[in-house]
Formats: C-alpha cells, structure tokens, sequence
C-alpha cells in the first residue's frame, strides 16, 4: 500500500522536476543567444534573435525579400534575422561572401530540395568538391560552341510567338489586353524545351495543352521553399534518407509528382535519341546540338570519365527547366512592366533598335547587339529593381571561420547578403525606387546618364546572376535571350498599359514595402513569383 502510494505520489513531482528542466533549458538557450552567442553583437529584431519562427514565416508568406528590407531600413546593412544567420548588405561583403575568399558552402537549406540523395544538381549541390565536378561538366553545354547552336532555338521561338500576337490584332488595331507574364513564361518555356530535351513544348501556341505546366512548377516551389527555413528543416533533411524520400515519392502531393513526372517524361524520350545516336552515328551536321547533347556527351575533363549518370542528368535538365526559364522569365516580365509605365522610355530604346538595326532578321547576337548601350542599360536596370533570387541565399561558413566587412564569423553560422537589399541600398543605388536606365551609362549630361563613379559603384551592386563559382552559370545565355526577345519585340509592336487593369504594380493602399505603383511587385519562393503586366500590343509601321 505505501509503495503504491509513494508511487502515484511522485507522478507530480516528474512532472514538476520535466517542466522545471524545460524551462530552464529555454530560459538559458534565450540568454545565450541573446547576450553570448557569437552573432549577438549584430542588430536585429528581439525575437528572431530567439527563434528561426519569424524568419520561416515570412518565407511562407512570400515576403521575405520585403522583410528583410526593412529590417535594412531599420538597423542598416548588417543585421541578425535568426537565431544563426546574419546578411551583410554591401558590395564588398557579396564579393567576399560569394567569391573566392568566402571560406562557405551552401547552407542547409539546399538540402531540402534533391528527390533523393542521387539527384543533387549543381545548384542544390552542398559540398565544394561535389559542385565543383558538377560544375566543369555543366560548362560544356554553355561553351561559346554551344551558345552558337543556342541562338539557332532563340530565333525560332521568339519569331513565332511575335507571329502569334500579329494574329491577335483586326485590321493592325491594338490587341486586346494581354498578360505578359503568362506570354512570357511560355516563350521562355518553349525555349528551354527546345534547348533542354530537343523539342520545342509549344506552349505559346494557342491550342497547347501544356500552359499548366509554368504554374504547376509555381506550385511546386510554393510547397517545398518554406520547409528549407522551417523551424523542423533540419529535422526534415535528416529524415530524407531514412524513409521519407520513399515516402514522399508515393505520398506527394499532386504538384510535387506532376512536375517530377514531367521532367521525367521530357528526360526519358530525349535519353532515347542520344542512346540511339550512340548506336546507329549520324553526320554531325545531323545531329541536334541541344543543351541535352552535351551533357549527355560531356565527360570531366580532369578525370576523363562521363560527366553525368541518368539520375545526375535528370537533376540537372531540372535544374536548366526552373533556373533557365523562370530567372529569365521574371526580368523579361519586369522589362515590359516597366516599358509600359514609362513610355518615354519606351520610346527611347525602340529609337535606339530601329537606328541600330536595317531590319528585323539584322537582329542577331553579335557586336551590332551590344552597341545597343540603352539596350543593354535597360536590361541591367529591370534586372536591379526585380532580381530574380530576392531574398538571401544561404551560406553556411565553413571550418576557419571567414571575416567579412570587419567581422569574424565562426564555422557553422550561416552568413550572406540581401540581394533585394543590396540593389535597393540607397547608398549604392540613389533613388532605388525609380526606374531609371541612365544610372547604368556614364555621360555628363544627367538626362542621358551618370557619373563615371557612380555607375562604377552601381557595378558593384549589381547581383542578378550572382558571383564567383556559384554565379549563374547560363548569364550569358540569359543576356543574349532578353537582348534578342526586346530588341525584336520593339522591332515589330509599340505596347501601352491597360489603363484598366494594373496587375503587378504596387498599390498606395498596401501593406507596407507594395505600395510604389511604379515598381513590379515579386513574390519569394526562392526564385520570385509575379503577376502582369496587362498590355496592348499595336503593330508598328516602318
């Protein structure tokens, strides 16, 4: 009888004794990392200092590029965003942090993403020595001889698509309103179909049965970029191998096994005809030199071996889909927002296209193309005000620490930069929040231009594509194929703004950090979701 008592007794006192444990545990961990962690010296919000929860929120509201501005706006470039991570929003600590004195790897996060362990593609490859492998046999398909076959698929694809908007124009009147957004991120699609897995997708065609595909891909992102910054992220990549990639593959949701089903399809018929080609040789004036034919070709060229196996090669061809067409589709989108609200700007750069060029197919890749500097200019300009990676992207310091800016950060932190910060920085970029070309071009008349040492300081700035070995390995690609797609687009329409309907601008009545009518609004999922612009389209006459 006292042995049961003494036992039912001392129920309340575990219980008591547990709870007393847990509130110690947070009570310290809370005093630890606000007063003796080694970020502590760093600015930030009270209670992102104390829990990775406001930081996942907001990537779950696909804000968090907007966030982590105005934490800029209130603690200036450096601050502390989680318990671990701080940005440093400057050029010199992009250079450092993304170049090659950096002494990081990609952070945590990226883990998150591969299908399995046997499809890390070189974006989301984690280890310097994995990425650096990936990375020489990926060069192949974008050396200067590929880009050569590149444009071939260029021109086609744009040429038809502008051929496309002719039809949708009685009498050579204004075209009803259309959604650029959606317009482009089919032409950027076919593209990369056609370059990727040797057909073009045919999604600008008006009787395509494959336009989900592009919001399908949206869908996709929605539902995996919060778990990389979740509070059980890490819980979530330990589990990967250990069954829950098994899991996932019978389990997941509509939009994970459509996408993946549809990279598949495309890899396994495109596999086909270089394993047949393998077989029965073609001339090589035969065979299509696609972005696929050389990677399925590629061998390392320091171990002499073939570069990918079929589960890289599907890694990879999914990477090209998502980071070919939508960072190209996002600045092309913020191009024609920005065309439409600024005619005189507009009417600028079709000036410069039409002085520059004798006729529509002189426009080609080559020095004609980059003499255009409004051109080029106004590209760079979209490009700052829209960066199609907005928010910061994760680096995880590696064993010796790194300095940056004046401070030492310690192994294991995570340490990177803002980039919608840093293109919005006011110090770099004066006036962030107007659209203005002319800050890209040195002239001492101010309407044309700015000074030779501000656009030097707006160079440094500039982080589009990213830098140093994880820069964007298709920049140039990208350059040629937004140079190409305006150039053409101004050759053959003049475009106005529905003056009914202003989809992707901000709104003065907004939550805060949306409320600039005239800047393209973008929504975080690692890469940047968007909306609009509405458009008229007139032919113009020669």
């Amino acid at each position: 009888m006292s042995s049961s008592l003494l036992s039912h007794v001392s129920y309340p006192n575990v219980f008591g004794l547990c709870a007393s444990i847990a509130l110690a545990y947070v009570v310290t961990t809370a005093i630890y990392r606000l007063y003796f962690h080694p970020l502590a010296r760093f600015p930030g919000p009270f209670w992102a200092k104390l829990s990775v929860f406001p930081s996942w929120w907001h990537t779950r509201t696909c804000d968090r590029h907007l966030w982590l501005y105005s934490l800029q706006q209130k603690y200036g470039p450096e601050f502390r965003y989680r318990p671990d991570s701080v940005v440093i929003n400057t050029p010199t600590a992009y250079r450092t942090i993304f170049g090659p004195k950096g002494n990081v790897r990609k952070g945590e996060y990226y883990a998150v993403w591969p299908r399995t362990v046997d499809t890390v593609n070189t974006w989301s490859s984690r280890s310097v020595q994995m990425h650096a492998r990936k990375r020489r046999v990926l060069n192949q398909a974008f050396s200067e001889k590929a880009m050569r076959s590149a444009e071939t698929f260029i021109h086609s694809n744009v040429n038809r698509w502008l051929e496309l908007f002719e039809t949708m124009s009685e009498n050579g009147d204004w075209t009803p309103t259309v959604n650029m957004a959606d317009y482009i991120n089919y032409l950027v699609f076919d593209i990369l179909g056609d370059l990727c897995f040797g057909k073009c997708f045919d999604m600008k065609e008006p009787e395509s049965t494959l336009r989900h595909i592009p919001e399908m891909m949206v869908q996709f992102l929605e539902l995996i970029h919060p778990i990389g910054f979740a509070p059980w992220g890490s819980f979530w990549i330990w589990m990967k191998p250990r069954g829950l990639d098994a899991l996932i593959a019978k389990y997941a949701p509509p939009a994970v096994k459509a996408w993946q089903g549809f990279v598949e399809d495309c890899l396994e018929s495109r596999t086909k005809v270089e394993q047949e080609l393998e077989k029965n040789p073609k001339p090589e004036s035969e065979v299509r030199k696609d972005f696929f034919h050389w990677l399925f070709k590629a061998v390392d060229p320091e171990t002499g071996e073939r570069g990918y196996d079929l589960n890289e090669l599907y890694a990879e061809c999914e990477l090209l889909i998502i980071a070919g067409s939508d960072t190209t589709a996002i600045v092309m989108s913020a191009m024609l927002f920005y065309l439409v609200r600024f005619p005189e700007k507009q009417a600028k750069l079709a000036q410069e296209i039409l002085s520059t060029f004798s006729g529509f197919d002189d426009i080609k890749g080559g020095p004609k193309l980059h003499s255009c500097k409004y051109l080029t200019a106004f590209i760079q300009e979209a490009s700052r005000m829209t960066p199609p990676v907005s928010a910061e992207p994760a680096r995880e310091v590696l064993p010796g620490g790194t300095h940056v800016d004046g401070h030492y950060i310690p192994e294991g932190l995570n340490l990177s930069t803002g980039l919608y910060c840093l293109s919005y920085n006011d110090h770099i970029f004066p006036e962030p929040f107007s659209f203005r070309p002319e800050r890209w071009i040195v002239s001492e008349d101010e309407s044309e231009g700015s000074s030779a040492e501000s656009v030097t300081l707006a160079e440094t700035g500039f982080c589009a594509f990213s830098t140093g070995s994880r820069g964007c390995v298709g920049k140039n690609l990208a350059w040629l194929e937004m140079r190409i797609v305006l150039a053409k687009l101004l050759w053959t329409f003049e475009m106005k703004a529905d003056p009914t309907n202003k989809l992707g601008g901000g709104d003065s009545n907004a939550r805060e950090g949306r409320r600039v009518e005239n800047q393209y609004q973008t929504y975080e999922m690692f890469v940047s979701g968007r909306k609009g612009p509405m458009v008229h389209l007139k032919k113009r006459l020669h």
